[in-house]
């Protein structure tokens, strides 16, 4: 059959042709995909904004805790002697619950109040003042220590004298050697010469304090011989040193022979003997000197009436004594274990024989009509807590069906770190239930907000963008087209759903999925 073409097609290739039919085809078959083709709703998921009541909760697992519940011990160490009590039994205030051998803490507390009865015994001797005899033995004591301290200036004279021939026999020693080996008139024949004449001095200055001193026998005499001969030796030793280093110098290292070397060392070491000789016989004059007045304060003070001071001390020492007395009483209380407080025992972790521990549990001491719940909440709902809040409790040993209320009683301040996450205990109010025991597990459902006939969508359908919130609401119901609104939220309640402030009205449909 023949084909008319249009009469402006006739004119065209038929290459022209060709491509113009094929862009034709193109252009419809985008259109169909694009206009022709139903779209898929099922890619979206809606939902109707409606006013509904809002609930918001934090869930909890907690456990039930006796009101009192004490882990008693011995505050000391011992082996158990007796225990009166066993699980179950009811205790009263002060109630006697066990024991440990007493026998050493009894001693302890006789010999503390032998102790305090010595202390009161002192006290009233002192208050009735010395005997005779005692008296009789300080002045005994004083006549002993004048003895030893003329004894000890006497041996100080016998010192002095050897001193005094010690620094002669340095003089001469000097002066010899000057006479046969320093006659020249260089450094070290000056030096030397120098040495001989404070040497000299100083044999003069301890020979004028010794005369003095054997002259008078006053102590105060012999005192100053004694600093001034100290002064003298130490002078007399360093002139020894002077010569002995002029011998080693020039032309006497080798004239001046070794013994008179030899000669000088020998007397350094007499002059260092008779220093250490006077340096002892001060100290023994000063230790009897402190001796004497030791002896005659104690003299008089045992002729004096007793001082206030002492009768001060001797109070005190009472006191202290009392204080060993009562720290012995509580030594042997420490054997003792009583009941603080009434109660019911609900543990015995000890036996006749055994040996406790201070301060390690063995009886345990409960309150069960008193019961509360404890539960660690973490920080991420702790802040929507407080105190008063409701609480909707079920137990795992009464089964889910059982339902019972509380209230949140306290919120510890201070946090504690449980497999890395920051939690804050809680306490929860229960009332006396007798099936209810300490240590069951608690499930606690904390009403923390709620609003009656709110409107409210799923939190899914809230978009968060550019630090402000909005929905996407239907504008077509049939072809879910949406539109985005900005919104105003408030609670975030249970089940996914939040509260709607502004933005959206009530049975506005939401866009809560679109797939990707």
């Amino acid at each position: 059959m023949k084909i008319h073409l249009p009469k402006f097609l006739r004119k065209w290739s038929k290459k022209k042709i060709i491509w113009t039919i094929i862009i034709v085809l193109i252009v419809a078959i985008i259109s169909w995909f694009i206009f022709g083709r139903e779209k898929d709703l099922s890619s979206i998921q809606t939902t109707k904004a409606v006013k509904q009541n809002l609930e918001q909760t934090v869930l909890a697992t907690g456990q039930v805790v006796s009101g009192t519940s004490l882990n008693l011990s011995f505050q000391g160490s011992g082996i158990v002697k007796q225990v009166y009590v066993k699980e179950g039994d009811d205790v009263y205030t002060g109630q006697t619950l066990a024991i440990l051998d007493q026998s050493s803490a009894l001693a302890n507390l006789t010999i503390a109040q032998g102790s305090l009865a010595q202390a009161k015994a002192n006290y009233n001797k002192l208050i009735a003042g010395s005997t005779p005899e005692d008296i009789k033995i300080y002045e005994d004591s004083i006549k002993s220590a004048k003895q030893d301290l003329e004894n000890a200036y006497n041996d100080a004279l016998a010192y002095l004298d050897d001193a005094y021939t010690k620094i002669y026999n340095a003089f001469t020693t000097i002066d010899s050697l000057k006479n046969n080996y320093f006659n020249s008139s260089d450094q070290e024949g000056i030096r030397v010469q120098n040495s001989k004449n404070l040497i000299s001095e100083s044999l003069l200055n301890t020979k004028k304090y010794l005369d003095k001193a054997k002259l008078t026998l006053i102590h105060t005499d012999i005192d100053t011989a004694l600093l001034q001969t100290i002064k003298e030796l130490n002078t007399t030793t360093e002139n020894l040193r002077i010569t002995r280093d002029a011998c080693d110098q020039g032309i006497y290292n080798t004239s001046i022979p070794s013994t008179e070397k030899s000669s000088l060392d020998l007397q350094k070491g007499y002059i260092n003997t008779g220093l250490l000789n006077i340096s002892n016989s001060q100290q023994a004059i000063y230790s009897y000197q402190i001796a004497l007045e030791k002896a005659e304060s104690q003299l008089a003070l045992k002729k004096a009436p007793a001082r206030q001071e002492d009768i001060d001390l001797y109070k005190a020492q009472i006191i202290s004594a009392e204080g060993q007395v009562s720290s012995a009483q509580v030594t042997l209380n420490n054997t003792i274990l009583s009941a603080p407080l009434k109660g019911t025992i609900t543990l015995v972790d000890t036996k006749i024989g055994q040996l406790a521990t201070a301060t390690m549990p063995v009886i345990t001491l409960q309150d069960i009509n008193s019961l509360h719940t404890e539960s660690d909440v973490s920080e991420a709902n702790i802040a929507s807590l407080r105190i008063g809040q409701n609480i909707d409790y079920t137990f795992d040993a009464l089964g889910p069906d059982k339902h019972f209320t509380g209230t949140v009683l306290t919120i510890n301040p201070a946090s504690t770190v449980i497999s890395g996450v920051v939690n804050y205990k809680i306490k929860g109010s229960l009332d006396n239930i007798p099936e209810i025991k300490p240590g069951m597990t608690a499930n606690m459902t904390i009403m923390v907000a709620k609003k009656d006939n709110i409107l409210s969508i799923p939190y899914s359908a809230v978009i968060n963008k550019n630090k402000k919130q909005y929905a996407r609401v239907i504008t077509d119901s049939k072809t879910k087209s949406f539109k985005e609104v900005e919104v105003q939220t408030g609670l975030q309640a249970d089940g996914g759903l939040i509260e709607i402030l502004s933005g959206i009205e009530e049975e506005q449909e939401v866009v809560t999925y679109l797939k990707p």
